[in-house]
């Protein structure tokens, strides 16, 4: 069974789900509208030109400024052919300030909903681009991982330093069966212990790949011996704290491993590298493409 509060971060609402979101909350609100004004007996025309902000709305959402004044206009037209029998009876004199006022309202709504909108798409691609922060832990995510292990590699090369990647992992089916409040509380407890746990140089980070919550500390100038003794502590701790708050391990408690560069290899930090970035494909399926290419490729 999947935790329905980390699958939420395995889809972060991105600019296109943000749209597809607000596509379907805006029409259901001008449809409620229109319906309600209709069992209300008002005059049918109205509840059409209420109708007439869909067409603006949608050319909002896809097109934003431009579509929304064009749409907007376009709108005012339509108002003003519905309305046209009742003129061309008692004249224009009489619905001069209705029809005034509606064609204000459509390019209104259309030109600052268009630019409300982009204003919308800029800060949310600028937030897929740079988010570097679990939603669920508040430790870094799978894409920072990702790419500050390319750091980490390139200064090793360079400088001939050392450094460590410290590993404990759980089955998401140990806080499964757990109230999703409680679930939401271990997993941030988990994010305090881990920040407490580490140095200042060192780097926390919490992926989830459907199956495990993987969390890994990033420790420069760590040799094998000091990580084996951070990561073995750390899984006690770890494993402790799951029990004590109702999670269900097994006796050998959670996993763990560590591994050190250059000692273990480039390839083992590559296949390392390579799981996290298929977790931020996973948790930026729109802006992923750049940690997954640093992913495979080959620091110097």
């Amino acid at each position: 069974m999947m935790d329905e509060g980390v699958l939420s971060g395995l889809n972060r609402l991105g600019y296109n789900r943000a749209r597809q979101l607000m596509l379907a909350v805006g029409l259901l609100v001008l449809l409620v509208t229109a319906a309600i004004m209709y069992v209300r007996r008002v005059e049918p025309v109205e509840v059409w030109g209420t109708l007439l902000f869909i067409p603006v709305f949608i050319a909002v959402v896809f097109w934003h400024t431009r579509g929304g004044a064009i749409a907007g206009f376009l709108a005012g037209l339509a108002y003003v052919a519905l309305r046209y029998p009742a003129i061309d009876q008692v004249g224009a004199g009489r619905f001069t300030g209705l029809i005034a006022s509606r064609f204000v309202a459509f390019m209104i709504f259309g030109l600052i909903g268009g630019w409300a909108n982009k204003q919308l798409e800029t800060s949310l691609e600028k937030l897929e681009l740079y988010d570097q922060i679990d939603d669920h832990t508040g430790l870094f995510n799978a894409r920072f991982f990702v790419q500050d292990t390319d750091l980490e590699l390139s200064r090793s090369k360079r400088y001939q330093t050392v450094f460590s990647i410290s590993l404990v992992d759980f089955p998401v089916a140990a806080i499964a069966g757990l109230p999703r409040r409680q679930r939401v509380s271990i997993r941030r407890d988990l994010g305090r212990m881990l920040k407490e746990a580490v140095r200042t140089v060192d780097r926390a980070v919490h992926g989830f790949d459907g199956t495990n919550h993987n969390f890994a500390c990033v420790l420069p100038e760590t040799g094998p011996e000091g990580a084996r003794i951070f990561t073995t502590r750390l899984a006690e701790r770890m494993s402790a704290f799951l029990v004590q708050r109702g999670g269900q391990l097994p006796e050998s408690g959670v996993s763990y491993r560590w591994i050190t560069f250059p000692d273990d290899g480039e390839e083992t930090v590559q296949e390392l590298r390579n799981k996290f970035a298929e977790i931020d494909r996973h948790e930026h399926p729109e802006g992923s493409e750049t940690s997954g290419a640093q992913a495979g490729g080959s620091p110097s």
